[in-house]
């Protein structure tokens, strides 16, 4: 690198310098004269009487030049500041911090935008899902029907006369009679079942946070896995019931899927029923098809491990169709077994079973299990 003065060039800042303060000198020096002989004469009389010494070629000229008595004013003007070219790392080593530097930028920016449409789309599901519970009658349904007296099985309760005979014909929900075979849907399921036809019910745990509607798909458990009531993508999606299940329920067991999200949306807090004491508090699950409201109440929570063919454990997921009593106490004999605890309830032939499947990530392909009996059929 070098530095240039005018004219001169120098090799190092020093040099430079020293010259800058030559060149102050010998602006210094100018006198008025009436000829470049008589300023040549005045600026040596002045260099001997103040005993001045230059440092560098450019004073060694101009005591030539006043010796040739041939001054001339090349040094009037100030000379500007040599631009400093920046220096270059050899290996291309400034080139990799630069793209380094760059990237990691990027990638904050990213990180930045994608937070920013996570929040914005989390807060537009909760939008979405707060509009369903509305339409559908909202949790408050559900806590309304829990907290009202229920009767033992086999018992019914006598109307306002004191009758008590049973084959009086039953009201449903929406005020008119069931006739034999057909069966209406229950009133808070009709507009979203119009929206929506492959809405099958709505599953609610009090003081859990699971208060969602449960689709079913011909063939597929995938779609609203990921996708909305609208079919619009969304990373909560939705609970599902099981392809092979019966869509109305009907069928000794019905097994739901829903994912595990850390925000504790669809079945992320279904972790916490791991603890024995929380299952106590909340003990029990509403789950209504379109047609009719029912209670269950836990009986095993277990943890699974599912699509392994090496693994002998508990295929629970393959009990979807329980056609026999043998079945059904297959079923009912593993959950117990791979129960993480025992809750004092144990169904029987003819009780229907209600499932709830998440992911568990203590173990690859790991699954939590709930199982349920339901209450008072």
């Amino acid at each position: 690198m070098s530095y240039e003065l005018g004219k001169y060039e120098f090799d190092t800042i020093e040099d430079f310098m020293a010259g800058k303060r030559d060149l102050e000198k010998i602006r210094g020096l100018k006198e008025e004269g009436r000829s470049k002989v008589q300023i040549a004469r005045n600026k040596k009389m002045q260099i001997r009487r103040e005993r001045i010494r230059f440092e560098t070629v450019i004073g060694e000229d101009f005591l030539k030049e006043l010796d040739a008595e041939s001054f001339t004013e090349s040094f009037e003007e100030e000379e500007p500041e040599p631009e400093r070219k920046p220096e270059v790392i050899k290996d291309g080593r400034w080139k990799v911090r630069h793209l380094a530097l760059t990237s990691l930028y990027l990638l904050l920016g990213l990180a930045l935008v994608i937070g920013v449409l996570w929040i914005v789309r989390g807060k537009q599901s909760e939008d979405s899902m707060a509009e369903l519970r509305q339409a559908a009658g909202g949790a408050a349904v559900q806590k309304e029907r829990e907290t009202a007296p229920t009767e033992e099985a086999g018992h019914v309760s006598p109307d306002e006369s004191g009758n008590t005979d049973a084959s009086e014909p039953q009201t449903t929900e929406s005020g008119t009679q069931e006739a034999a075979g057909v069966r209406e849907i229950l009133p808070r399921f009709r507009e979203l079942h119009e929206r929506n036809p492959e809405l099958c019910g709505w599953l609610y745990i009090e003081g859990t946070g699971i208060d969602y509607p449960v689709m079913y798909r011909e063939n597929d458990n995938d779609f609203y896995l990921s996708h909305d009531f609208d079919g619009k993508a969304d990373v909560n999606g939705l609970l599902v019931l099981d392809k092979r299940c019966d869509p109305d329920a009907e069928a000794v067991n019905a097994l739901i899927h829903g994912h595990h999200m850390r925000s504790g949306a669809m079945f992320g807090s279904l972790k916490e029923y791991e603890d024995p004491i929380y299952c106590r508090e909340h003990p029990r699950i509403s789950f209504s098809t379109l047609y009719e409201e029912r209670t269950y109440e836990i009986f095993a929570v277990f943890k699974a491990k599912v699509y392994d063919e090496k693994n002998d454990a508990f295929a629970f997921y393959d009990y979807i169709r329980i056609e026999n009593e043998m079945e059904f106490e297959s079923y009912v004999k593993n959950a117990e077994l791979d129960a993480l605890y025992d809750t004092g309830i144990r169904p029987q032939w003819g009780d229907r079973l209600l499932t709830l499947s998440t992911c568990e990530y203590s173990q690859e392909n790991g699954r939590l299990v709930v199982v349920a009996r339901e209450r008072n059929r």
